[in-house]
């Protein structure tokens, strides 16, 4: 058992018997045996990309013919890539000729996902489960990747090991909103802050033997999140020399737990305001709100989701303002390894303008 020990200190006491030494004692520890890792995220990630990925957390064992005692040579380590674009790791693992490997992989924006913060990777029997996952405010900007490369063997014992082959998906939805104004009048100001979700499901556990999740749960009894504007003075419409001057804002996008939900009751909310100037050339206030829209979305792993929210009407107060939802694809989610998600643009509003009768 010298070399499993070199190998994996202390793994014994994990398991409730390891192999026979004779299984461990063939293993070869030359250099072209050497078990080595390549990667490639599906397509790229915003969050994630070929050229920021840096840092991935494996799992892996194996099996033989002789035994169905599972030896354990991976266990979460750290696998990093250099400058020279090669993947390592610290005390080097070596094939066993006669072992069928399965192997499992997962970064969380190069991290580890953190218990009793994030969630925490479960190694459940030769599965690797990412268990109570947990969107908060803090760690709702970081995209999650997970791979797999399962029954693997050294198909030629004689020559250079090839390495193990990663693909990386991403296993959140990832969200964003983007507001438009069409309010008709040249000398407004229109704009929007605070906005911020909430009553979405936040906990979730993503199961390795389905590459699903789990129906996640809501803890709080309440989760709610502020969104971070791309302009931070969330100005959609101001005056300009020709007429109104209009910019779409979007929020910086954000990652959910995958799920359908049975109800429309997940919130978004914001601050709506529209200021005119003066005699003097002074903005003040003509009008302002706290909207609050509530949706019943269908958010899919590996999808990509605009929600696209206009404003429209009247900016005098006398006449209604509404608003509409949509769901446009998001430019470039494609080419960065994400489908464009339709999602459901289900949005109810909930304001109250003077005029206003919707």
């Amino acid at each position: 058992m010298k070399l499993f020990n070199y190998l994996l200190p202390g793994i014994c006491v994990m398991m409730a018997g390891c192999s026979s030494s004779e299984i461990i004692d063939d293993v070869s520890k030359s250099e072209s045996s050497r078990i080595g890792f390549d990667t490639h995220m599906n397509k790229n990630s915003r969050a994630l990309d070929n050229s920021n990925f840096n840092s991935f957390f494996v799992y892996g064992s194996y099996t033989v013919t002789t035994s169905s005692q599972p030896v354990q040579v991976f266990t979460g380590d750290r696998v990093t890539k250099g400058q020279d674009g090669n993947w390592t790791y610290t005390n080097d693992r070596y094939w066993n000729p006669q072992g069928t490997y399965d192997f499992y992989a997962y970064s969380c924006e190069n991290t580890t996902v953190q218990t009793g913060v994030t969630g925490n990777a479960n190694l459940n029997g030769r599965i690797l489960n990412l268990v109570n996952y947990t969107i908060n405010q803090d760690h709702a900007r970081h995209d999650l990747v997970y791979a797999t490369a399962k029954d693997q063997k050294r198909t030629d014992p004689t020559g250079t090991a090839s390495p193990v082959s990663f693909a990386f998906k991403h296993i959140l939805t990832r969200l964003k909103f983007t507001f438009k104004s069409a309010i008709p009048g040249e000398s407004y100001t229109v704009k929007i802050s605070n906005v911020s979700i909430s009553h979405y499901r936040n906990v979730g556990t993503f199961l390795g033997s389905t590459e699903n999740w789990q129906e996640p749960t809501r803890n709080p009894e309440t989760p709610s999140m502020p969104l971070v504007m791309s302009a931070a003075d969330g100005v959609l419409q101001k005056p300009g020399a020709s007429g109104p001057v209009r910019t779409d804002v979007s929020t910086e996008a954000v990652y959910m737990i995958p799920f359908q939900y049975q109800y429309a009751n997940v919130r978004i909310e914001f601050d709506f305001d529209i200021q005119a100037p003066d005699t003097n050339g002074n903005l003040m206030d003509v009008m302002g709100s706290h909207i609050t829209a509530t949706w019943q979305p269908n958010w899919i792993k590996g999808q990509s989701i605009n929600n696209v929210i206009t404003l429209t009407g009247s900016a005098t107060g006398m006449d209604p303002i509404r608003f509409t939802a949509s769901i446009v694809p998001d430019d470039g989610a494609a080419d960065d390894g994400w489908v464009p998600g339709t999602g459901n643009a289900n949005f109810s509003f909930d304001q109250s303008f003077p005029g206003s009768n919707s």
